[in-house]
């Protein structure tokens, strides 16, 4: 397939090759493609199915935000500094949500089983 040279798809290709590079990309691909696969072997609902592959996805764009941003920060200004760092510390909403995420999925995948066990 012939992809020009400033077409949107090659951008997003260029963006997910560079977040390819981080680690935390990787684990998130990982936690996230356990999560579906553990909610279709244990049987949950479509909506519950629906909502973890959507979180799966919020995460991964949100990854590729943060290393774009940082990529973005070490061209525009290499060396250190306190004000990029405040930037880079804004971006921890990553963390944040991937914590959130992991709760949340948690909870779609465990309290099935959970309410049956407490409630019978």
């Amino acid at each position: 397939m012939f992809i020009s040279k400033n077409s949107k798809l090659k951008v997003w290709f260029d963006a997910i090759g560079l977040a390819w590079h981080q680690t935390t990309f990787k684990v998130w691909l990982v936690i996230c493609t356990l999560g579906v696969v553990v909610g279709l072997l244990l049987g949950v609902g479509m909506t519950q199915l629906v909502l973890l592959v959507a979180i799966a996805c919020i995460g991964w764009g949100m990854e590729v935000a943060n290393t774009a941003m940082e990529t973005l920060l070490d061209i525009v200004h290499p060396k250190y500094s306190p004000k990029v760092k405040v930037v880079k510390d804004a971006f921890a909403a990553v963390p944040i949500f991937v914590f959130s995420s992991y709760v949340i999925s948690w909870l779609i995948l465990v309290s099935p089983f959970l309410f049956k066990w407490l409630f019978g």
